[in-house]
């Protein structure tokens, strides 16, 4: 069956989201990007708020700006965690640079790819490469989201028999599929018979947009789309 992901920014947004019935917890601070990260103050508000009830995911931006820090370490208490492509084609090394960065990552840490549907835009690899690449970096889990927020979503740019192509490679690869980006009660109907491991939302459970507040009876109107009440 597929889960809900719902991104929130706090501890009380995932209190809020939790109460709505959402099946994972990505933290994320949406003001800084598709893939913004939290501060690490925040990553332990979260955690605390979760209490293990249901799996963590953390954002940690773009790969290419990323920098090492001790902070890595309170990561291990997170299921899984990524970091966006965007900005790596013009850099021929991208590729041996998201290797050492994943390798920052705590042992336990299920690495999340991330597939730009806008990825010419973003300049970010393309969806075929990233999902050759992921599966020999040991990451377990694909991501199907959109850089820029404001110029459409995932099926403007993936149509859906693209996109099917797309998730059953990731899936002949070995890896989970989770489809986000700007999927709203709308368009989540026509992506549901690809059998994603998660829907990705932010937006979708906010009122006012993503920078918004996150409300749990939005975040529980997207779970009965995923679990229809009998």
């Amino acid at each position: 069956m597929t889960g809900l992901l719902v991104s929130t920014r706090n501890a009380q947004e995932t209190r809020r989201a939790l109460a709505g019935g959402a099946d994972l917890i990505d933290v994320k601070e949406p003001a800084r990007g598709a893939l913004g990260a939290a501060d690490p103050a925040v990553w332990a508000e979260v955690l605390s708020a979760t209490a293990g009830a249901v799996p963590t995911s953390a954002a940690l931006g773009e790969m290419i700006a990323a920098v090492e820090s001790p902070c890595f370490s309170c990561l291990a208490q997170f299921q899984f965690a990524k970091w966006g492509l965007a900005h790596c084609r013009s850099h021929p090394d991208w590729r041996q640079r998201w290797a050492q960065r994943l390798g920052w990552l705590p042992s336990g840490v299920v690495p999340v790819a991330v597939v730009y549907a806008d990825w010419q835009q973003a300049e970010a690899p393309s969806p075929e490469r990233v999902i050759e690449d992921a599966a020999s970096l040991r990451c377990g889990v694909v991501l199907f989201d959109t850089y820029d927020k404001t110029r459409g979503g995932l099926l403007d740019y993936l149509p859906l028999p693209e996109l099917c192509r797309l998730t059953s490679q990731s899936r002949r690869a070995g890896l989970r599929v989770v489809l986000g980006g700007g999927l709203c009660p709308a368009t989540i109907p026509h992506v549901l018979p690809l059998q994603p491991d998660y829907i990705a939302v932010r937006g979708a459970a906010c009122r006012y947009g993503r920078t918004g507040d996150l409300d749990a009876a939005l975040v529980r109107e997207l779970c009965n789309l995923l679990r229809p009440v009998a």
